[in-house]
């Protein structure tokens, strides 16, 4: 068997396109040997390659027009946003202008964008395990999440959005995003977007702790603060409860399977319980069974909680709430 001439240097290290190996040297017959695969039309790249969505579209970025960015689920991955399971798709998500042919093609999902709402930015990848850096268009972070309003449920709509805002690197603000849902009008999912909007809210640090807030928000408790660092009876700084009634005193700890990940953190969060207590604060510890699951028994067990601070409800028992998709 002939092995493979060997490829610049420069072309072995990423991915790039049948146009630029031609133009490099790189004849025909080379760009079919079986050491190449071809993750796109009309591009080429060398074994073995990186997994991932960020390597995903560096390949396919070879291609893209100029004028185009990636969009939608794929933009939302490329930022490490939390998304549902259920919204999981293979293929990338690519948006253009208005007034151009949106990009098509096995592994492609092309979309067309109003220029009055186009809106685009660099996004630079380091992948310090490859030592590599490049730089991927994707849309704006508010255009992105307008264009999932038609494919997340509500609450994960909001919850998304209480990632954007969140944070001291924060993608979008409250404003941003409700401007956003205003321009959306006639567009896919727009009713739903305004009024996610006016529900997003900084302070949710994971996707779980949003969907907790909203399950009892539409149960009928009272909002709570969040990400609060609370204090005991003399004032003095406790630590810092995902959510939280001041009036009541009385908070909530999301703890998901991270929690179980070690022994020493396992023991921490039961110190950490002991400290709100002798502190004075009621606490309650939830889960994904009671997010994913059936929330209703632990906002049944808050709501109770709640009534023993001093809360007095307007009806006598919460509202049924349905489960968060995964």
């Amino acid at each position: 068997m002939v092995r493979p001439s060997e490829l610049p240097s420069w072309l072995e290290a990423a991915p790039f396109s049948c146009a630029t190996g031609l133009a490099n040297g790189v004849s025909r017959r080379r760009l079919r040997a079986g050491d190449l695969t071809a993750p796109f039309h009309g591009i080429r790249q060398s074994h073995p390659v990186p997994e991932g969505i960020a390597w995903k579209c560096r390949a396919y970025r070879e291609r893209m027009r100029p004028d185009a960015a990636f969009s939608h689920e794929t933009a939302a991955l490329l930022l490490g946003l939390p998304l549902p399971l259920y919204l999981h798709s293979p293929s990338l998500d690519v948006s253009i202008p208005q007034g151009h042919h949106p990009p098509n093609g096995a592994g492609v999902v092309g979309h067309e964008v109003a220029n009055r709402l186009w809106a685009h930015r660099d996004l630079v990848h380091r992948d310090f395990a490859h030592d590599a850096l490049f730089v991927l268009p994707i849309v704006s972070a508010a255009l992105m999440w307008s264009q999932l309003a038609s494919a997340l449920d509500l609450d994960d709509l909001v919850a998304l959005g209480d990632a954007l805002v969140t944070g001291p690197e924060a993608l979008a603000t409250v404003d941003e995003l409700r401007l956003m849902a205003v321009s959306w009008a006639g567009n896919r999912g727009s009713k739903k977007l305004r009024q996610a909007a006016e529900e997003v809210r900084r302070g949710p640090l994971s996707r779980p702790e949003s969907l907790i807030r909203l399950q009892v928000l539409r149960a009928g408790i009272p909002e709570p603060r969040l990400n609060l660092t609370v204090r005991d009876q003399t004032g003095e700084h406790l630590a810092m409860t995902n959510l939280c009634w001041p009036k009541y005193r009385t908070l909530v700890e999301y703890e998901g399977d991270y929690h179980r990940s070690s022994r020493a953190k396992f023991r921490s969060d039961i110190t950490r319980m002991e400290m709100f207590t002798d502190g004075g604060w009621s606490g309650l510890r939830a889960h994904a069974d009671d997010v994913f699951g059936d929330p209703n028994p632990f906002v049944a067990r808050l709501w109770r909680r709640l009534e023993q601070r001093g809360w007095h409800p307007d009806t006598a028992q919460p509202l049924w709430v349905p489960p968060a998709r995964r």
